[in-house]
């Protein structure tokens, strides 16, 4: 079983690794852009222009709390889209749609990717809180390092979750973000270094730049397995739909936790994370068993990589059903004990 996404034929040619750090760039520089756009607006509807006094616009901001208001934060990431789509349509040309993989995803890849968020988030939580708990210890050793902790996002995200509106929280930090993360990293650039450098190779450079998007160390370090997962689920199924979908469903959990202060509370034991990283291998496994895109060849030597192939062609269901079991029973038993 080959990946379905071919770039062949295709009269786009998608960017180098230097056009994909150009990229990386222009999708933080949209959204400084974005904020300055509703910025601007926000004070002409308030003063009916641009004040001439910029102490006005400071009395403005501490009286409204503009700098703790989830409103510059929720604008923003929509208004990136108007920004971010026009210019990949425009790099691509006529033949964006068919470079993106467009295309509706089948119902059973539906199912199986969407099982996967809940084991895919308790192995990002983990991550996280590991690498935090050595950048504490960094930032100890070495205070120099400490001021970047303030590009950490993720702390704001979680407290504008506990308090702002749910369908406004669904719409601005749920999908506006998978929509146009998912377009420039996994569509455009990724696309474009795995027809250059190959699959793998690709993928981990593709999932790199998109972890580095993210700013804060530790918050790099949590989203490159998510990355590498949302690439492997594209070239998989083929459509630009199943990594949006995906990446959707990750941060409504994240930011549905948030809501009722159970992020924290998110079982992380070693036995809990061994089984919702097996559980998202196997998902993988069973979304596209030929990792290389190469057939496995019934009648040459059996290794142990041709084996495990054979075993998920053979034993779909039971895998999943395996998958399923003993990941629902380890993380009961974890969030009981823990309680």
């Amino acid at each position: 079983m080959r990946f379905p996404l071919k770039l062949a034929g295709f009269r786009a040619r998608g960017p180098g690794l230097a056009e994909s750090l150009a990229w990386t760039v222009f999708y933080l520089a949209t959204q400084l852009i974005a904020f300055v756009v509703f910025l601007t607006a926000f004070l002409g509807l308030a003063f009916g222009g641009w004040p001439s006094d910029i102490n006005e616009i400071v009395e403005l901001m501490l009286r409204i709390d503009f700098d703790r208001s989830f409103v510059p934060f929720g604008v923003t990431n929509l208004l990136c889209l108007f920004l971010i789509i026009p210019a990949v349509r425009l790099r691509l040309g006529p033949s964006a749609r068919n470079y993106l993989r467009l295309g509706l995803p089948r119902r059973n890849h539906l199912i199986l990717i969407a099982g996967a968020v809940l084991p895919l988030a308790v192995v990002s939580e983990q991550l996280y809180r590991w690498s935090m708990a050595l950048w504490a210890a960094a930032a100890e050793r070495w205070p120099v390092i400490e001021p970047w902790s303030r590009a950490n996002t993720v702390d704001t995200m979680l407290d504008f979750a506990r308090h702002e509106s749910y369908p406004i929280l669904v719409v601005a930090i749920a999908l506006g973000p998978a929509i146009g993360e998912e377009i420039v990293f996994r569509g455009l650039i990724g696309n474009g270094l795995t027809s250059r450098i190959g699959i793998r190779a690709g993928m981990m450079m593709t999932s790199i730049l998109f972890a580095a998007a993210h700013g804060f160390p530790p918050h790099i370090l949590a989203t490159v397995p998510i990355g590498l997962f949302l690439h492997h689920v594209y070239l998989s199924t083929g459509t630009c739909w199943t990594p949006i979908l995906v990446h959707f469903l990750n941060n409504l959990l994240v930011i549905s936790l948030a809501r009722y202060d159970l992020v924290e509370n998110l079982p992380g034991s070693p036995l809990m994370v061994i089984c919702a990283a097996a559980y998202v291998l196997t998902t993988a496994a069973i979304l596209n068993p030929s990792i290389d895109g190469t057939p496995a060849v019934v009648n040459s030597p059996v290794s142990m990589d041709s084996l495990w192939k054979r075993i998920v062609r053979s034993r779909v269901p039971v895998l999943a059903a395996a998958s399923v079991i003993v990941f629902t029973a380890v993380f009961v038993w974890s969030a009981v004990a823990g309680s």
